[in-house]
Formats: structure tokens, C-alpha cells, sequence
């Protein structure tokens, strides 16, 4: 009989907190004393807010809100979610590049071009991906 063990959060609450912390710790190294602590402090609260979620008895919508689903019926109500902070998420780079354009600050500019790029990309394979499945 196989067991399998479970993580004490899901992985993309590990990836998550892991770059608040690896975060804190360059900004540290900077001696950028106070974003250090606050990404430490965000970090650790996504942490506090995974294992509280973990918990046998948490509501749907405490899973959902720190990524710590339970269970398929859980995944698919994440998906909706995800999908309209995607579109949320398009439409605010579409401003960010507008704006870094209009008071042309370059490197801002270059960046904000990137992300819109990159969520394009991810959206349409998304998409891709859905249509594949139904």
C-alpha cells in the first residue's frame, strides 16, 4: 500500500512565499531594511493564510482565496476567479503601457510591453488548452 504524502501547502503557495522571502533576503542585502521586512512580513502572512486554509473544517471560499484547494469542485471555482483577475490583470498592463508611454519613462515602458506580451501569450495558450479539452 503506497501512501502519498501531502505538502503542508500547495506549490504555488511554496513558489509564492519562497519569492517573498528570497525577495526579503536580497533587499536585505541591500540593506533596504524596511521592504525587507515588509516582504518578509508578506510572506509570512501567505504562509499563515495557506496552513489556515489547510485546516479540515475552512470554508470554500477561505480555500480559494489562498490557493489551497481541496478538491476538483475547488479547482473549477478557482478557475473562474483566475479568469477575470486574467482579463483585470490584461486591461491594467494595457494602462500601464499607456501611461509609461505617455510620460515616457523607457525602461517602465519596456517592462509594461513585456507583461502585456506575456499575458497574451499565456491567455491564448489557455485558451488553447480549454477548447482542447471540450
Amino acid at each position: 500500500m503506497q501512501t502519498t504524502k501531502r505538502l503542508p501547502i500547495s506549490t504555488t503557495n511554496i513558489a509564492l512565499v519562497s519569492t517573498f522571502v528570497a525577495g526579503a533576503i536580497a533587499t536585505a542585502l541591500t540593506q533596504n531594511w524596511s521592504f525587507a521586512v515588509l516582504l518578509l512580513t508578506v510572506g509570512l502572512c501567505g504562509l499563515g493564510a495557506a496552513l489556515y486554509a489547510r485546516r479540515p473544517n475552512s470554508r470554500d471560499i477561505t480555500r480559494l482565496n489562498a490557493i489551497e484547494y481541496r478538491d476538483e469542485r475547488d479547482r473549477e471555482l478557482a478557475k473562474q476567479g483566475f479568469a477575470t483577475v486574467g482579463a483585470a490583470a490584461l486591461i491594467l498592463t494595457v494602462f500601464e503601457v499607456v501611461l509609461a508611454l505617455v510620460f515616457f519613462n523607457a525602461l517602465v515602458a519596456l517592462i509594461s510591453c513585456a507583461q502585456m506580451f506575456a499575458l497574451c501569450i499565456i491567455w491564448g495558450t489557455a485558451n488553447s488548452n480549454a477548447v482542447k479539452r471540450r
